[in-house]
């Protein structure tokens, strides 16, 4: 019960807030691509850089940890591309972009914030490093699949490049481990300037995504194809994937409580909108994937209210 008060209740409080003014037009409901970009350019980047340049090599060495990370990803997507390839008779790549809705969460704007705000800032670390695993994996994965057809493998790797260093979430974890790796210190100045700039990113992110849910239920229309199919990517992602990271947690982080937590809680985490750039790009699951996106994310108000409480 303290949970609820103290910490669910107020996360909840700041996305509501911000569906509150867009849904009586306080902020236009556009205005939530403007705090987005705000946050994916500038407040997510400084606070994630930050986190880990004064990490520990330690910290982010932890084989541990990029296992359990990469073991849940790859199980879940796994899964999901033999369901709707074997079940549903998917084409293949269908299937894989089907794979990613189930398994890439919402682990930069949504998932930090919230382990940070639940855990305190030293679960940034962990965090970052869930982001940045499943990021590198997921994304690998799906470019691979997407484009082994093509005749020339630098087409694979020059896509798979932009994907991943065009992101400035990605950039920033890759430099600030880069950073906590050789033990660079980090300059007063800058450590300022990435504090103060990182941190908004927590509720700002919060409220863009509750201001973001008037404009896209608004757009969202009705799914065609099978409705099982598109019931089968929300129980992958809101269920058996938080439950894939409790039964794998024990056996990877036995004696981190803190790494395990933020783990299991990011990976609750609902469909990112980063799978949405990927259904544009392929041409595949254009008209599904923003309706999954703004499904689970509503769905996940609940689930992740009751994961923040088991986790007490």
């Amino acid at each position: 019960m303290d949970t609820l008060i103290h910490l669910v209740i107020p996360i909840f409080a700041i996305m509501f807030c911000g569906f509150l003014a867009g849904r009586f037009s306080f902020i236009p409901t556009g205005g939530a691509g403007a705090l987005n970009g705000y946050i994916y350019y500038f407040a997510l980047p400084a606070l994630l850089f930050l986190s880990l340049a004064e990490a520990s090599r330690e910290e982010i060495t932890s084989f541990s940890f990029f296992a359990v990370t990469a073991v849940t990803c790859v199980l879940v997507m796994g899964a999901a591309v033999v369901i709707f390839r074997l079940v549903f008779k998917k084409s293949l790549p269908a299937a894989f972009m089907y794979g990613m809705a189930s398994s890439y969460g919402n682990t930069g704007f949504l998932g930090i914030p919230l382990a940070v705000m639940a855990f305190g800032p030293e679960a940034a670390v962990p965090a970052a490093i869930v982001t940045l695993t499943s990021d590198l994996l997921i994304i690998s994965i799906v470019v691979v699949s997407m484009e082994y057809t093509s005749p020339s493998h630098a087409s694979i790797f020059s896509s798979l490049t932009k994907a991943v260093l065009r992101n400035p979430i990605n950039l920033s974890l890759l430099l600030g481990s880069l950073a906590a790796f050789l033990q660079l210190p980090v300059p007063e100045t800058l450590k300022v300037f990435a504090d103060t700039l990182g941190g908004a990113a927590g509720p700002t992110a919060l409220f863009a995504i509750g201001l973001g849910l008037v404009r896209e239920s608004r757009e969202s229309h009705a799914l065609p194809g099978s409705k099982k199919a598109y019931l089968s990517v929300i129980g992958l992602k809101l269920v058996v994937m938080p439950l894939t990271a409790l039964i794998l947690v024990p056996f990877f982080l036995e004696d981190r409580k803190l790494w395990a937590d933020t783990f299991i809680l990011l990976s609750a985490m609902p469909t990112g909108a980063v799978v949405n750039v990927f259904a544009d790009k392929y041409h595949l699951l254009k008209r599904e994937v923003p309706d999954i996106v703004v499904t689970t994310t509503l769905i996940s108000i609940v689930t992740i209210m009751g994961m923040l409480i088991l986790l007490d």
